[in-house]
């Protein structure tokens, strides 16, 4: 089972001393012992100094200044979705995603919404005029016209994404993609 955002972070803190040699306790010590405290200072200290990785820096960040950005999840969603527009179409879809299965999982993130089943098979997200996004992983022999080929949108696993206006816009063709995409993982 794929691991969620906060579940991830949390398993870089307990594997820190196993990748980099130190704790976070220990990069911690290092960041204060240099006087470091703005961001981009202490992030550019661990990863091009000592060669620490993006997500593990931004971890060791997090635990150093106390802020865990996945504490409330939950939360995501309405930052994401500012609209009343936007809003009503997230929930319009998530319900039309989580009618496929009991089986569903949600775990957001902070720039998008996925969906898992065994594996993450949907997202949804938004874009700056506040359209939903929705993007779906489909087997490589499925076609669709009205789904466009994508690999930059959420996880490498997500391969075809369509753009919804409206409520209207999510008709029976946009149903059967996603239950393909729910039935293939």
């Amino acid at each position: 089972m794929a691991l969620g955002p906060k579940q991830m972070g949390e398993a870089i803190l307990r594997n820190l001393k196993e990748k980099t040699g130190k704790t976070v306790e220990e990069w911690i010590t290092l960041i204060e012992k240099n006087k470091l405290s703005e961001k981009e200072g202490i992030i550019h200290f661990l990863k091009k100094e000592n060669g620490v990785g993006h997500f593990q820096a931004q971890k060791i960040f997090e635990h150093f200044t106390g802020k865990d950005s996945y504490e409330n999840p939950e939360g995501f969603a309405d930052k994401l979705f500012h609209s009343n527009r936007s809003k009503e179409l997230y929930k319009f879809v998530k319900s039309k995603i989580l009618a496929l299965g009991e089986d569903i999982r949600v775990q957001p993130c902070q720039t998008y919404i996925p969906f898992y089943r065994k594996n993450q098979f949907a997202i949804l997200t938004t874009t700056k005029d506040e359209d939903l996004i929705l993007a779906v992983n489909l087997p490589d022999d499925f076609s669709t016209d009205r789904f466009s080929d994508t690999s930059s949108i959420g996880s490498r696993r997500i391969n075809h994404a369509v753009t919804l206006e409206k409520i209207s816009d999510f008709d029976q063709e946009i149903e059967r993609v996603l239950l393909t995409a729910y039935q293939n993982n």
